[in-house]
């Protein structure tokens, strides 16, 4: 065995990046679907809320958990659990007969996506040892896997244009097929039995999203005041409060309340979720509005959204470099304005809008949204201590995917019905994004201001600790 690097480690970083770009992928491409799935399953809005958030509810309430279950079972045991009920999830995906089979198919998507997000890193790390070399793989990690997220919009229309929208979940398959086979070829990572699995914390933490979700998605259609949706508001209450309390008296809790007490993870984990639930929320929203207003094929559609994932995934490369020499603040600073700005440009968007305009509005608005990213990690390793940089780092993307979740819920149902009503919610939650992000700036200047810089490959490996 080597001391740089171990067997394989090309294939291990081959195996990691696929795995991890599959989840990207499957994070953008579904929402160009939305029209062809409206159109070909009788979907409401609230079933298009319901199938992009079954992904991610589902991804948002496991994170946690799974990084846990990596380091008892080992990453490529986890890896290939994670790509066999994708596999599955992708099946059931593509036959799904009616909006309720696919959203359930998407939950599985999510529970598999949650296995594949810790546990590919871990491999990763794993194989290289020589931290230049590691720091040179994760940058190939990064690359691929934001080519996934940001290639999503574009891959997405092409192939509802050529075959409809269930070859999107049939893509998955040979992707996961290649997977397999590489990790094969791969050694297993060690294990350890440090930390248990905190089952009625997930449980709870399950049913109070799951619960809250629902009440805020129902909402539209039932009104705030139906049985059901308050039986939902208290059912989140009531586990949501039994969830804090058995974290609180855990041996081995899912999330250790004594990260709360620190003011830059509480910030931190404020501000990722502030920028998941705008940018979860915009990105629904305009696909919507490229297809139901501008009336552009899905192809199209994807072309036009491009440019914002594309510049979300490339902000990270200066900002990165910038947190790692003078810390998170000036980013954060400048970062939840700029998406703002970006925001309230899209929120002037008319069905006769010149698409240069909403192109400024794009680029404003990914370019200031992926700067606060390493920011926000990089506060979190400067300030939590060494023995808790893992589960902070766990900690902190799942704050970012219920973010997610709670934007698309509570922010989707402005769609409405049809353009018509599109455009009169358009604006509405496009200022209610442009507010989330602003609330950044004021996050970075008043807590997060003491984290120390750390080093660009510190910032990327955080979440394999």
């Amino acid at each position: 065995m080597s001391r740089v690097a171990r067997p394989n480690a090309a294939v291990a970083l081959a195996a990691s990046s696929l795995a991890f770009a599959l989840v990207l992928l499957d994070t953008t491409v579904v929402n160009v679907a939305l029209p062809a799935i409206r159109a070909d399953l009788g979907a409401t809005t609230s079933g298009l809320q319901w199938i992009v958030n079954g992904y991610t509810l589902a991804l948002a309430a496991l994170m946690l958990s799974a990084g846990a279950l990596t380091a008892r079972v080992g990453a490529r045991r986890l890896l290939r659990a994670g790509v066999t009920i994708f596999a599955a999830g992708s099946v059931a995906a593509t036959l799904a007969p009616s909006v309720g089979a696919l959203v359930a198919a998407q939950v599985l998507l999510g529970i598999g996506a949650a296995a594949l997000v810790p546990a590919s890193l871990t491999l990763l790390t794993h194989a290289y040892r020589d931290p230049i070399r590691r720091a040179r793989a994760i940058g190939i990690w990064a690359t691929i896997s934001a080519a996934g997220f940001a290639g999503g919009p574009v891959i997405g229309g092409i192939l509802i244009d050529a075959s409809g929208w269930r070859l999107l979940f049939a893509l998955n398959l040979p992707i996961v097929v290649a997977i397999a086979v590489l990790l094969s070829r791969v050694e297993e990572t060690e294990r350890t039995h440090a930390r248990g699995l905190d089952l009625p914390g997930q449980a709870t933490a399950v049913l109070a999203l799951g619960a809250l979700v629902f009440a805020v998605i129902e909402s539209r259609a039932l009104g705030w005041t139906s049985p059901s949706v308050l039986a939902a508001f208290a059912l989140a209450v009531a586990s949501g409060t039994a969830f804090v309390s058995i974290e609180r008296r855990s041996s081995a809790p899912m999330l250790p309340l004594s990260l709360l007490e620190s003011r830059v993870f509480s910030a931190s984990a404020a501000a990722g979720a502030l920028v998941s639930f705008a940018v979860y929320s915009e990105l629904f929203l305009l696909s919507l509005y490229f297809s139901e207003v501008r009336g552009l094929s899905a192809l199209q559609t994807g072309l036009a959204l491009a440019p914002q994932p594309a510049i979300f995934a490339l902000a990270g490369i200066p900002s990165g470099r910038l947190v790692a020499r003078i810390g998170p603040r000036l980013p954060l600073l400048f970062g939840g304005p700029i998406a703002a700005l970006g925001a309230v440009v899209l929120s002037t968007a008319t069905a006769a809008t010149p698409y240069a305009v909403l192109v400024v509005g794009m680029v404003l608005f990914g370019f200031g949204a992926g700067a606060i990213i390493p920011a926000i990690t990089n506060a979190v390793v400067g300030d939590v201590p060494a023995d808790k940089v893992g589960i902070a780092s766990a900690a902190l993307n799942a704050s970012r995917q219920t973010g997610g979740v709670l934007g698309v819920a509570l922010l989707g149902g402005m769609a409405g019905d049809g353009a018509a009503d599109l455009l009169h919610g358009l604006p509405i939650a496009l200022a209610i994004c442009a507010g989330a992000l602003a609330l950044i700036a004021l996050i970075g200047a008043r807590t997060v201001t003491a984290a120390r810089p750390v080093a660009e490959p510190e910032i990327v490996t955080a979440a394999a600790r």
